[in-house]
């Protein structure tokens, strides 16, 4: 009898399980988009992500933040104010944080069709009683009802501001658009309709297939070849690096959240291959072998061309020697004087020659520099605070790794050669041996180099050019084409401290300051958007280069 009832249990659950096993599997989301995207932003579990994002810190901060109220003013932010406004008139609902956090599911993905019209698909697996309880389903009676493929689907358009507002419940997917033929494809695609897709795209394609393997919590992938053509685009990318990305035709990023930090995984694919780099990036693992573990900021170059060491160390050094003014399309103002002047023009010398006009006394480092053949460069910097209140010293060492021996004399002279040009003027500096083969010149400023055969280091101080130098033999690091890192958690009171004094003049008083008052840009608008970030206690970027695409890794460090 208990064999016969055991049976008869299990009987169901076979059937159940065979069933299930016997259902196609969901299709990926990104082959439900139409073709024609620019921009497709998928995450596992957008819920989660969005809950994380509402009760963090950074979000508390970031909108207590003047970065923010700079940012709140800015023509973009007024410009996607506008446009939320219109698709408010259009959807009949607000699209707001709630209505937001209503329709994030699990997985989710969003796709970007014109970026100047906000011209987006929007998808998310979401269980039928949260989807039927949103604003978007409560309004569908305001609704044109309309049938594709397999299903219906809403649409409303604002006759004033043409925006378009379309949504679409199917099976457990909840689709949104603000264009209709958008939401009208996506439902030909769900319903196995031949439609072109996204993911049958030649760019989408390439990207997918050159990720690295990982699952990651969000994915982006970009035409980059149509990306960098639009007006907004190339306008608002903060980088200001539009024409550097020309050499690629698109890329992808995956993300994903692991025990204290946040790793991302990119690609840029190239539109014609390059030479790789792959067989000599071990140059770089000597340079970052040598960083120091407090240093503020690192970067690596693989090979660089010997003027761009040259330009570094010149800027470095004798940043007065750069007289080429940035250009500017308009006219310079002319002041209007009552008088033939003031007391502050007593301070205006007449009977010496500007700095800018001595660039030509670093001439001689800039040839020795530029003839060599480096393998590696790396740039180290860090600021260190007095003992006194006020100042804030940011240092800096320069180590290039050639692929001969250096001349010490050579270069000793051309530095001694700047240094008599720029600041004495007739008097020979004089150098001085220190400690650990460092040597260090005195004047108005103050070098510091050290040479060993095919190392040679520069910096403004003995201390930071010993704590490279004294590197030079530890066993290298893995190579990289590229690579840099950021200590935010050192740097970020300094940081502070030096947006303070450079404000402090403009700085009201607490008093004086009225309610949305323009925030200083440096203490209170750039400082702040450093604070926002302060759980992350560093950064860090390694690429490699193989030709036909970049790969990089980076890396954010959390503060637990």
């Amino acid at each position: 009898m208990k064999r016969r009832i055991l049976i008869f249990l299990a009987v169901p659950g076979l059937a159940a399980l065979f069933w299930a096993l016997a259902q196609p599997a969901p299709a990926p989301m990104a082959s439900l988009f139409p073709a024609g995207a620019v921009v497709y932003l998928e995450a596992n579990n957008f819920g989660a992500l969005l809950n994380d994002w509402n009760t963090s810190a950074e979000k508390t901060a970031w909108l207590d933040s003047g970065n923010y109220q700079a940012f709140s003013r800015s023509q973009l932010f007024l410009k996607l104010a506008d446009a939320q406004t219109q698709f408010a008139a259009a959807a009949g609902a607000p699209p707001d944080y709630a209505l937001l956090t209503s329709v994030a599911g699990s997985g989710s993905a969003l796709a970007m069709y014109d970026i100047g019209k906000l011209e987006f698909l929007y998808m998310t697996r979401i269980a039928s009683g949260r989807a039927l309880n949103t604003s978007l389903w409560k309004t569908r009676g305001a609704y044109q009802t309309r049938h594709t493929g397999n299903a219906d689907y809403f649409v409303k358009e604002d006759p004033p501001s043409h925006r378009v507002a379309a949504f679409a419940y199917v099976g457990d997917t909840l689709l949104l658009a603000t264009k209709e033929s958008l939401i009208a494809g996506a439902l030909q695609l769900m319903a196995r309709e031949s439609v072109p897709s996204m993911a049958a795209e030649p760019w989408f394609i390439r990207s997918v297939q050159a990720a690295a393997a990982g699952q990651g919590d969000v994915r982006l992938v970009y035409n980059m070849a149509v990306l960098a053509r639009t007006y907004q685009f190339r306008s608002h990318w903060v980088q200001g690096n539009v024409g550097e990305l020309g050499q690629f035709s698109s890329g992808l990023s995956d993300l994903e959240r692991e025990r204290g930090e946040i790793r991302e995984r990119r690609v840029l694919l190239r539109a014609a291959p390059a030479e790789s780099s792959e067989s000599v990036e071990s140059f770089a693992g000597q340079a970052l072998a040598a960083v120091p573990d407090d240093a503020g900021l690192y970067r690596v170059w693989l090979r660089p061309p010997g003027g761009q060491a040259a330009a570094l160390i010149d800027e470095k050094l004798f940043p007065a020697a750069l007289s080429n003014a940035p250009k500017s399309k308009f006219a310079p103002a002319v002041a209007q004087t009552a008088g033939p002047g003031s007391e502050a023009d007593l301070e205006t010398r007449i009977d010496d020659p500007p700095l800018a006009q001595r660039n030509d006394a670093a001439e001689p480092l800039r040839d020795a520099l530029a003839g060599a053949k480096i393998d590696a460069m790396l740039d180290v910097q860090s600021t260190m605070a007095g003992a006194d209140p006020v100042y804030v010293r940011p240092h800096f060492a320069v180590a290039l790794i050639a692929s001969a021996d250096w001349n010490a004399g050579v270069i000793r002279a051309a530095i001694g050669s700047a240094a008599e040009g720029m600041w004495a003027q007739g008097a020979a500096p004089v150098w001085r041996n220190g400690a650990n083969g460092v040597s260090e010149l005195d004047g108005l400023g103050t070098v510091a180099i050290a040479v060993q055969g095919k190392w040679l280091v520069v910096g403004d101080a003995a201390e930071m050019v010993n704590a490279v130098f004294s590197r030079r033999n530890r066993p290298a690091a893995p190579g990289a084409a590229y690579a840099a890192g950021w200590r935010h958690a050192r740097e970020l009171p300094n940081f502070e401290r030096i947006t303070e004094r450079i404000d402090f003049p403009q700085l009201p008083a607490e008093t004086d300051s009225p309610a949305g008052a323009e925030p200083p840009f440096f203490s209170g608008n750039l400082a702040s958007l450093g604070g926002v970030f302060k759980r992350a206690g560093a950064a860090s970027i390694v690429r490699h280069d193989t030709g036909s695409m970049l790969r990089e890794v980076v890396v954010y460090t959390l503060i637990p």
